[in-house]
């Protein structure tokens, strides 16, 4: 979340005049970003964790239908997700309500697993049925959940959840068939999805418990702030998506991978465009690309110059557009480069772990600039 709070902050200066008085002064009057707010907060963390879920997903579909030993890490992932999302609700419904949704977000787990076994093994009755598990029984289940808890209906939960379970199928039936342009593009449409459920609980949630959650979850300034976290995270599970593909010769996964990379990067660079002008937006495109092009490169053949650039260019021209987050992005890189350095060393155990640290390095940087 660092990153994106950080550049939000270098991206709009919010305040308010000095203050009036018989005796002239000169102070400004603190002002408070609606960003900031623990509405805000909750917005955004149920946001990337929902985001997470989805590549989390998968991964484990990558790890599965080639075959590594990473499988089971990211499994793990999937599980410390869950649990995450869990404290979530908990947060803000209790401890009933947390085991029903621990409950019903297990099966979901569980069911997209076998679903990718099935497809793996070519075992047709187990992706069958764990296809029908998942729209005839924890759909129906997650969705009267839903309603019990928010204001949200029973239709909308349904509608929603269904439309990101058949993306997250599309994206593990084309990993299975190696059609990765179509994979990769599946997978972003599915994250875009997660996140506009993770809007729908949050703003609902939000309104719901005003006094835990103070706030305005819905504020533009709240938008931008969600908007920033999940493109950077995004992109970094994307990028060591590209550097996996890359380190082990899947040319086509390769292609794929950084057509979806590069298309996250045009997205970040719209963001800061609307946020604070085409010489940002066409900034930040710039400084993205030359960072997809050198992890690509460190991955390929490990090349000196790349890191080189990913280490000093890179940090020194973020330094430029959002200072107060240099150092976090810096920390981000030397954890990126740490999981192109397990994948290139084929430290399967290693990899999962130090994908996840990449990622929640990306949401420092954010939450600084904001």
């Amino acid at each position: 979340m660092a990153l994106a709070a950080l550049l939000l902050a270098a991206c709009s200066n919010p305040g308010s005049g000095p203050i009036r008085s018989p005796i002239p002064i000169t102070t400004a009057t603190p002002s408070f970003n609606p960003a900031d707010s623990k509405g805000a907060d909750f917005r955004t963390r149920l946001d990337l964790l929902l985001g997470e879920h989805a590549m989390l997903a998968a991964k484990q579909a990558v790890a599965a239908s080639n075959h590594t030993d990473a499988y089971a890490g990211y499994l793990v992932l999937l599980t410390a997700n869950a649990n995450s999302l869990v404290d979530v609700v908990r947060s803000a419904f209790g401890n009933t309500a947390a085991a029903q949704f621990d409950e019903a977000w297990r099966i979901q787990n569980g069911y997209l697993v076998d679903y990718t076994i099935g497809l793996v093994t070519h075992n047709d009755a187990k992706s069958n049925g764990a296809m029908s598990g998942l729209q005839n029984g924890f759909v129906p289940q997650y969705a009267k959940l839903i309603a019990r808890l928010t204001s949200i209906t029973v239709d909308s939960t349904t509608q929603l959840q269904i439309q990101y379970l058949t993306q997250m199928k599309e994206v593990i039936d084309k990993q299975v068939a190696k059609s990765y342009t179509a994979m990769y593009s599946a997978l972003r449409l599915a994250y875009a999805t997660s996140t506009l459920i993770g809007d729908a609980l949050a703003i609902s949630v939000v309104q719901q418990f005003p006094d835990k959650f103070p706030g305005d979850a819905s504020n533009k300034a709240v938008d931008e702030r969600v908007s920033l976290n999940d493109l950077l995270q995004e992109h970094s599970y994307l990028a060591t998506m590209t550097t996996d593909a890359a380190v082990n010769n899947r040319t086509d996964e390769q292609a794929g991978a950084a057509a979806s990379l590069a298309a996250n990067a045009n997205a970040l660079s719209k963001l800061f465009t609307e946020v604070r002008g085409s010489g940002a937006g066409t900034q930040v495109e710039q400084l993205w690309g030359a960072r997809n092009s050198d992890l690509i490169a460190y991955a390929t053949n490990g090349d000196v110059a790349a890191r080189q650039g990913l280490t000093e260019k890179f940090v020194t021209r973020f330094y430029a557009l959002a200072p107060v987050a240099a150092d976090n992005a810096r920390d981000q890189v030397l954890a990126t480069i740490k999981v192109i350095d397990d994948q290139r060393a084929k430290a399967f155990k290693a990899v999962a772990g130090d994908d996840k640290a990449a990622a929640a390095a990306m949401q420092s940087i954010a939450d600084r600039i904001g």
